[in-house]
């Protein structure tokens, strides 16, 4: 009797050493279940407030694309709820320095200017700008400063340069002596285009673009700049004064008719590209859509018909 009643008493906590394992093994899981719950459950809200902040800068874009609405008009900033909005920001991509340009030796002393103002020495300066244009051009002579095939089949790149018009800014990666400019601008992306009707538009261009393409001093690029972009200090807004004199222009840069004529075929004051920056925010996240949209007039109207379109 008393070996049965031993049997039975070890069966019965081996039963309860199982069920206390299985517990706690049912415990483990739980937590697991919960902790993987809980990372899908954020991750799924983060892709929501992305989805929702990018359906928001759509709809910026659409106001914006209406040919009516200039820089700063208030529809381009619109809160629908707190914590969700959309913000638009217009330009012009004339503002930027048209690549696909740099064959006309004004424009590429100006490049060469600009990278000096950046912090590049002359010799390296020169040697990218003059590999863009030879990177552009139709021949396999090198410029002064500049590489063709030569000097690309050394590098492992035998297929370089193309000898025709960039599509992407991100060719430039690709081009002798562009890894030292961008040591020393990292953001260089955002002074080059090759989108913009070829011209530089002076009611956008940035500081180091026009000091260098007019050679007026710092200060007076530096004033120019300042009164074009108004008491807020930021482009495309709603105080930036926009330039329809040329001799206004002039005037503030401190450059003489003789110097003007030497660049003026290069530049205008109304680029026919706008450059259309919509950010949709739902609290702290944020989603940025870029369109460039060109002006295209036909039968006395005005429209805009988008180029590209992009996301940042």
């Amino acid at each position: 009797m008393k070996l049965v009643f031993s049997k039975w008493r070890r069966k019965r906590g081996m039963a309860l050493l199982l069920a206390l394992v299985s517990v706690m093994a049912l415990a483990i899981i739980a937590a697991g279940l919960y902790e993987s719950s809980q990372a899908s459950w954020e991750e799924n809200t983060l892709s929501r407030a992305r989805f929702q902040a990018g359906i928001l800068a759509e709809s910026g874009l659409s106001i914006a694309l209406h040919p009516d609405i200039e820089p700063g008009d208030f529809a381009l900033r619109h809160e629908l709820a707190p914590g969700r909005s959309w913000e638009v920001r217009i330009t012009s991509e004339g503002g930027r320095f048209p690549v696909n340009s740099m064959g006309e030796e004004r424009l590429r002393t100006a490049v060469v200017d600009m990278f000096v103002l950046w912090g590049l020495d002359a010799a390296t300066a020169s040697r990218a700008a003059d590999s863009i244009a030879d990177w552009i051009d139709s021949d396999s002579d090198p410029l002064p400063n500049g590489a063709e095939n030569t000097y690309y089949a050394g590098v492992d790149y035998p297929q370089f340069p193309p000898n025709t018009d960039i599509t992407s800014i991100e060719e430039l990666v690709f081009v002798a002596g562009m890894d030292e400019v961008e040591q020393i601008q990292p953001f260089w992306r955002d002074y080059f285009t090759v989108r913009s009707d070829a011209l530089i538009d002076f009611n956008a261009a940035s500081l180091e673009l026009v000091q260098a393409l007019t050679g007026a001093t710092a200060d007076a690029a530096a004033n120019f700049v300042a009164v074009r972009k108004g008491d807020d200090g930021i482009d495309g807004t709603v105080d930036d004064y926009v330039f329809d004199d040329i001799g206004e222009v002039q005037a503030l840069l401190g450059i003489s008719e003789s110097e003007w004529e030497e660049f003026s075929s290069f530049v205008t004051l109304e680029g026919t590209v706008r450059r259309i920056e919509s950010t949709g925010r739902v609290g702290e996240f944020a989603e940025t859509r870029v369109i460039l949209a060109e002006e295209v007039t036909e039968n006395n109207r005005t429209t805009l018909r988008p180029l590209a379109r992009f996301r940042e």
